[in-house]
Formats: structure tokens, sequence, C-alpha cells
């Protein structure tokens, strides 16, 4: 399928299979150089500190209730301990954890971000590569998987980084749910280039299960629907808001009927014996 890349460029690509079963993924390949220039923009959401349209105050809103939430999934399973958030952004994620219980970590490719991360007592980590062995107790990737060309590499460094039954928390969007089928190539979550992966329930599963990391937990993302089908309503050039709750309303109902949601989240541990 051709998708275009409607927030910067407009150049095309493709999404195709992946060698991976149930993930597809963007060509051509581009090397992180060549990624680089297509975040080049101010109006890059996960950047923004203030809202500049009233979808970007939609989603700074909803973003301020799912920290929450995702701050309770977190302490079910450590209430102090090392933290590592790849692909913080503004770094308001790890801003809820004291920094009394909390050694916080993050990795970020925008430089530009990181003094206003180093004031909140967040240590900046250059890269997945660069990660320690058995040293977090939680990573996190909100929306930041789907983003990393090397995915073998970093799925093994990561899992060498966690302390014994360590966790990792991934949120990525789910390319069998109702609002992909329904949008098609202007579905907002290709995002292409910058998603590299999409992924499925099966796909993600099973991938990191193939490298010891068991999946016990996962939950669906039911704002996700809603923000998406707006974002794919600009990009089709009708900004009908209307059509997009309903679409984001009949996605979340499909996803109770098929277990197929907009996006989930997906909690694997590394279990070891």
């Amino acid at each position: 399928m051709k998708v275009k890349d409607y927030f910067l460029s407009q150049e095309e690509f493709e999404v195709v299979p992946s060698s991976y079963k149930g993930i597809l993924e963007t060509r051509p390949k581009l090397s992180d150089s060549e990624l680089a220039k297509y975040y080049a923009s101010d109006n890059y959401i996960s950047h923004q500190t203030e809202s500049k349209s009233l979808m970007d105050a939609v989603y700074q809103k909803a973003k301020n209730f799912m920290i929450n939430r995702k701050k309770k999934l977190i302490y079910s399973y450590h209430k102090e301990g090392v933290i590592l958030d790849i692909g913080t952004g503004t770094g308001d994620f790890l801003k809820v954890f004291p920094n009394e219980k909390w050694i916080k970590n993050a990795i970020e490719p925008n430089v530009d971000l990181h003094e206003k991360l180093k004031k909140e007592r967040v240590g900046i980590i250059s890269s997945i590569s660069h990660l320690e062995e058995s040293t977090y107790d939680i990573i996190t990737l909100w929306h930041s998987l789907e983003h990393i060309p090397n995915l073998e590499e970093s799925i093994l460094r990561m899992k060498a980084s966690l302390k014994p039954n360590g966790i990792i928390i991934i949120a990525v969007p789910n390319h069998k749910c109702y609002d992909a089928k329904y949008y098609k190539q202007f579905w907002a979550a290709w995002d292409v280039p910058r998603h590299v992966w999409h992924f499925s329930k099966f796909g993600i599963t099973t991938l990191f299960e193939s490298y010891q990391l068991k999946l016990i937990k996962i939950r669906p993302l039911w704002l996700d629907a809603f923000y998406i089908s707006m974002v794919s309503e600009k990009y089709r050039k009708s900004n009908n808001m209307l059509r997009a709750i309903l679409i984001g309303s009949i996605s979340n109902a499909f996803g109770m009927l098929k277990n197929e949601f907009s996006s989930f989240t997906y909690v694997f541990k590394h279990e070891q014996k």
C-alpha cells in the first residue's frame, strides 16, 4: 500500500509485509540520519510543551489523563527503582515519579530537549546500544518502538539491561483495528516514514516472546481511536470532527467485539529461572 507523509514532506512511501509475521514495515528503509529530517518540525506533537491548536489541546488533555494511568500501571509492579523511558519527548511522563524513590533515565533523539530533561533530574542515555546490563526495573516505550529501525538488536539490548524479573511496557498502534481499515492510506498511525514498523497483537507478542520476554498483560488504549481518527480526517482534508468521533466510537466497539483496538499497551516480563 502506498502511503504519503501527510504530516511533513508529502513524500510517498510503501507499507509492506516484513520478515516478521504480523508486522508491516515502511519502505524504502532510511538510515537514522535520513530519518532525522522527518522529525524536523516545531509541530511534532511529542516535542511540544504548549497547545497550538484545538487538536493539540485535545492531545495534551488526553496525555495528562493517560500519564496518571501509566503511573498506576507501573506502580502495580514497582513502587520504586530505576526506570528508563525511551523516546521520552518533553519528559512529562517521568515527572510524576518522585526523585527520592526513582532513578530516572531517558533516551530522546531530540537534543534540544536534553537541557529541560536534565533540569528535571533525568539522566540522558545516548542510545539503546549504550544501555548497561542488569540496570532497569522498568523500561517504557510509549509509542516509540515503531520508530526504531534496528528492531532485533534493540530488543536484545533492552532485555540485557533489565534486572531479573524486570518489566518492559510498550504502547503501539494496531494495524488490524477498524480505524485503520476505514481510513486506509489516510490512517494517521501509519505516520510514514517516522513509523518504521506497524504492529499487530500477534506480531509484537510473537516477536518479543521469541526473545523469552513473556507477555503478562495487554490492555487497549481507548482514547487513541478518537485522536487518530481526528488526525486522519485532517489528512483527508475534511476536518470532520463529528465523523472522527463516530469512527473512533465504532473502532472501540469493533475492538470490544474482535479484540482489535486502535492501540494496545503490552507488558512483557523478563523471567529468569
